[in-house]
C-alpha cells in the first residue's frame, strides 16, 4: 500500500462530502483541474469498494487538511503500516467470517442442502443423465449459469461456456461432477474452493459465492495413450 493512497482517498472524499458542489457551467480551470483529479482518483484507486462505511468523509477531509498544514497525527510510516495491518490481515479475517456467517445462514435455511468433505454445498435440482457425468477432471463440459455474491449481487452469466474442469476453481470442478448431461445444481462455494484471498475482477477477497448450473453437455477426455 503506497503512502499516496493516504492523501489520495482522503482527497477524494473530501470531495464526495462537499455540499453545494458548483454547477459544473460555473467551474474555473483550477476547479476543474481539482475536480478531474478526484475523479481520476476515485477509479485508480477503486474507492467505490468501500462502500461499507469503512470510510468516515469528514475525517478523511481534516486529513487531508492536516498534511497540508503540517499537522498530520500520523507520520506517513505509520498509516502505511496501519493500512498494511488492515488490508492484509484484519479485513481478510472479517471478510471470510461473514462468508461463512451467510453459507451458515442458507444450510440452515434449506434442508435440502448437502455438504461435500471439502465443504462444497450443493442442491441438486435435476439429476440429468446419469449414464452421461463427467468423471475426470480433464473432462470438458458445456455449461449455463448465473453466479452471484452473497449480497445477491451478480458478478457473472453466461448461456453456453465450454471448458475443462481441470480449468476452472475447484468448486466447479467438484460441483459438475454431481450431475448428469442436462442436469441442473446450485453450489454455494466456499472462498477456499472459489477466488480465495486474491479475489478475482468483481468478486471481492474471501468471498463465498453462489452459482445456479444446468449442465449441457459432457465430453469425455480422450484417454492417452
Amino acid at each position: 500500500m503506497k503512502n499516496v493512497m493516504i492523501a489520495a482517498v482522503a482527497f477524494c472524499a473530501a470531495f464526495a462530502s462537499c455540499q453545494g458542489a458548483k454547477n459544473m457551467k460555473s467551474y474555473t480551470t483550477a476547479d476543474s483541474i481539482s475536480y478531474a483529479i478526484g475523479v481520476d482518483l476515485v477509479n485508480q484507486f477503486q474507492l467505490r469498494s468501500f462502500q461499507d462505511s469503512v470510510l468516515i468523509g469528514e475525517i478523511l477531509a481534516a486529513a487531508v487538511r492536516d498534511v497540508f498544514n503540517d499537522k498530520a497525527q500520523m507520520t506517513p510510516e505509520q498509516a502505511t503500516a496501519f493500512l498494511n495491518e488492515y488490508f492484509n490481515v484484519r479485513k481478510p479475517a472479517i471478510d471470510a467470517t461473514k462468508s461463512q456467517s451467510w453459507l451458515n445462514e442458507v444450510k440452515a435455511g434449506n434442508p435440502n442442502i448437502q455438504t461435500t468433505a471439502s465443504g462444497l454445498m450443493y442442491e441438486i435440482i435435476n439429476a440429468g443423465d446419469p449414464a452421461v457425468r463427467a468423471t475426470n477432471d480433464a473432462d470438458q463440459v458445456v455449461a449455463s449459469y448465473r453466479g452471484t455474491l452473497s449480497d445477491g449481487t451478480e458478478f457473472d452469466k453466461n448461456d453456453s461456456i465450454p471448458f475443462t474442469l481441470n480449468g476452472v476453481i475447484r468448486g466447479w470442478t467438484e460441483g459438475l461432477k454431481l450431475i448428469g448431461k442436462g442436469g441442473e445444481i446450485n453450489l454455494w462455494i466456499p472462498s477456499e474452493l472459489g477466488y480465495g484471498a486474491q479475489g478475482g475482477g468483481p468478486i471481492p477477497p474471501n468471498s463465498a459465492l453462489k452459482f445456479e448450473i444446468k449442465l449441457l453437455d459432457v465430453i469425455p477426455a480422450v484417454p492417452a495413450e
